[in-house]
């Protein structure tokens, strides 16, 4: 599958699945898309879901993440624009999933 078709898939699953299920905005993170900066949300690491979904979300959660970043990594959606992004932290900022 292409990154664009998995990120438009991811987009969905998100949500339908209400995720991420805390709601901390980081705030001075700016999306890519709209360009808010109070609305950037980090998605949990599948680990810390574990129990908290039903399995079979967890895994299909959890093929998204390791499909879309490398090791270290993290996932983040805007909650305005409800794009999925990866979370640059050393860089202080969110970046696109597309190619």
């Amino acid at each position: 599958m292409q990154t664009n078709e998995l990120v438009q898939k991811l987009q969905q699953f998100l949500i339908l699945h209400g995720l991420p299920k805390t709601d901390f905005a980081l705030f001075g993170i700016k999306c890519p898309y709209c360009g808010k900066s109070d609305r950037i949300r980090q998605l949990e690491h599948p680990d810390v879901l574990q129990g908290k979904i039903a399995p079979d979300v967890l895994r299909q959660y959890s093929d998204f993440w390791t499909h879309l970043i490398q090791a270290g990594e993290s996932l983040c959606t805007c909650k305005f624009c409800q794009h999925p992004l990866r979370l640059a932290k050393e860089k202080g900022e969110a970046e696109t999933l597309f190619e």
